[in-house]
């Protein structure tokens, strides 16, 4: 099982790599509430930055390699040293990052570090709660909706957090 404490470090890196600023907001506030230090959401996110750096390097020799040029393929390195929440956290970010290639990568990695398979399916439970919440966000935004932003305010996933079927 995980903490909630450990749940909310894995949504803020979910909520920086899907780009979705209101989760982020909310997520963030959250973990600090539930116990993590400044250090812990640090860590949080810049592993959902330099996976999504990674995810977006993809994307650029991709669509390189599709438009008939050479490019580099970024792939996943360096996963040797993660640890359990830290690998987590990146196995969300990507999935939320939409870098399916990443997350077999850091699923091993986290189990290697001793994650359950079901504080996998957890994790990734909650990238894409957290995807959906932040495309109904980016919709409600571009055709003119509330562009509010209250950290304080529930940012739409944060049930997927809270102890229930999908996250015990």
């Amino acid at each position: 099982m995980l903490t909630q404490k450990e749940k909310e470090l894995i949504a803020v890196g979910a909520s920086v790599a899907s780009g979705c600023e209101p989760c982020t907001a909310h997520h963030v506030k959250a973990a600090r509430e539930a116990g993590a230090s400044d250090e812990e959401l640090r860590g949080a996110v810049d592993a959902a930055l330099e996976v999504r750096g990674r995810a977006t390097g993809r994307m650029a020799g991709v669509a390189a390699r599709e438009l008939g040029r050479a490019a580099p393929m970024p792939g996943c390195s360096g996963l040797e040293g993660l640890g359990r929440v830290e690998a987590l956290v990146c196995a969300a970010a990507a999935l939320a990052a939409n870098c399916g290639a990443g997350v077999p990568g850091f699923l091993a990695a986290a189990a290697r570090s001793g994650a359950t398979e079901r504080q996998a399916q957890v994790a990734l439970g909650i990238a894409r709660q957290i995807n959906k919440v932040a495309a109904e966000k980016a919709e409600a935004e571009a055709s003119g909706g509330d562009q509010e932003r209250n950290p304080s305010q529930a940012c739409g996933c944060a049930g997927v957090t809270a102890p229930s079927a999908c996250c015990s």
